[in-house]
């Protein structure tokens, strides 16, 4: 059988076509495997962030405080204040981070679901609530709005009443 020149043509524009497809379809499965590694470090990096932020609370030092200002930060002294403002500042930030992060997808939402709701148990302690009111212009508008809404969205609870015995 004879090909002529047309037909060889179009036969190869189709299967040019064809390789065209397949090679795309090919490099949207190697960008989706990329983002989702790239999803699955930057989780990675975040948790491991918020661990080391939240390491500190366990401080025998700083837990009493700790304790104490998330039961009523107003009532903490000066230098009190500033400790557990320092102390909670990382905490907010990684906070701040996974928020930002989740927005535009950048994290596992489902790693980032359990991280919303730890974030509202922190914000609906009293102490917190006023360490927001005090610090809130520490962080970004966006993340502002949201701890806002997180506020809004969760009733106050009473802190546990730990034993301060060693506290004092």
């Amino acid at each position: 059988m004879k090909f002529s020149l047309d037909t060889a043509a179009k036969t190869a524009e189709i299967i040019g076509a064809l390789a065209v497809v397949v090679g795309l379809l090919f490099v949207g499965l190697e960008i989706r495997g990329n983002t989702e590694a790239q999803q699955f470090t930057a989780t990675q990096t975040l948790v491991a962030e918020y661990n080391e932020a939240i390491t500190s609370i366990n401080d025998s030092g700083f837990i009493c405080i700790y304790i104490k200002g998330s039961s009523d930060f107003n009532s903490l002294s000066q230098s009190d204040k500033i400790r557990y403002s320092i102390q909670m500042q990382p905490i907010f930030r990684t906070f701040e981070q996974l928020h930002y992060s989740a927005m535009h997808g950048t994290i596992d939402a489902n790693v980032y679901s359990g991280f919303e709701r730890q974030f509202a148990a922190i914000m609906r302690l009293p102490g917190n609530k006023q360490y927001w009111a005090a610090r809130h212009d520490w962080f970004g508008d966006t993340f502002q709005d949201h701890a806002e809404k997180v506020m809004r969205e969760n009733e106050q609870v009473e802190p546990a009443n730990f034993p301060l015995e060693e506290c004092d």
